[in-house]
């Protein structure tokens, strides 16, 4: 194939994942209209921005390991491993940028009918409930489900750029997940899922230090270190998880 077929990749993977994305948003917008519909006299329902927030965890990381997936069809079709892995990341990136400004917008179209229509209001987001644990794993689950929130109405810049690190790092998690057990064996993926644990908590930390949020006595050596050193190892996590992903799909065989 030509020499941009990673832009070929990158466009249809892109279409593939955005396209599950609105099927996924538009199964929230009916649940949370029957939500409104059942309890319409009890105001305190998240807006979609927040409730998609939560879901958009578990749904980037699930894409995430489906992305290897794509990589034997490509190939198969002439696409080298190098091109497949540009275009995913890309299509990835494109996706971390898109989604949370769709999402934004759905959700102030939604807010803006459903207020001026009826006398319902939406409940302030309140997305940083937990409190510590007295064991590490409670302390583990809880920031893999309740990932640094920032208000949209508090500060937009920093809100759309949490949820867009959000979607990189959980979708990378499981891409990295997923291009361990192709490549290797099962005991290796179980390997890089403990791996991946340790990556996730230590970004939501770091990024919890960042934003001024709380940070559970257990990680406070690393909530004391200075906001550019947290920030670089945020940074260092996104590029390493990058490297890796590549390290293992360069030279992989393609199972038919």
């Amino acid at each position: 194939m030509k020499n941009n077929s990673y832009l070929k990749v990158m466009k249809d993977m892109f279409i593939v994942q955005m396209a599950w994305s609105f099927g996924v948003m538009g199964v929230m917008l009916v649940i949370g209209l029957v939500r409104l519909f059942l309890y319409f006299q009890e105001n305190g329902q998240d807006n979609f921005y927040n409730s998609f927030f939560i879901v958009a965890s578990f749904f980037v990381f699930i894409i995430g390991i489906i992305a290897t997936q794509f990589l034997p069809h490509y190939v198969g079709n002439g696409v080298t491993r190098k091109d497949y892995f540009k275009g995913a990341s890309l299509a990835l990136i494109g996706l971390a940028v898109t989604l949370p400004f769709i999402v934004w917008g759905i959700s102030a179209l939604t807010e803006f009918v459903v207020e001026n229509l009826t006398s319902f209001s939406f409940r302030e987001p309140n997305m940083d409930f937990f409190a510590d644990e007295d064991n590490i794993i409670g302390d583990i689950i809880q920031f893999l489900i309740i990932t640094p929130f920032v208000d949209i109405e508090s500060n937009w810049v920093l809100s759309i750029l949490s949820y867009s690190l959000k979607i990189l790092v959980y979708y990378l998690a499981g891409w990295f997940i997923s291009a361990a057990f192709y490549r290797f064996s099962v005991i290796a993926g179980l390997g890089v899922i403990a791996i991946s644990i340790v990556l996730l908590t230590v970004e939501n930390v770091l990024l919890r230090s960042v934003l001024n949020l709380h940070v559970p006595n257990r990680y406070a050596f690393l909530a004391e270190l200075p906001e550019a050193t947290s920030f670089a190892l945020i940074v260092i996590i996104v590029l390493g998880l990058f490297y890796f992903i590549r390290l293992m799909t360069r030279r992989v065989s393609i199972k038919m």
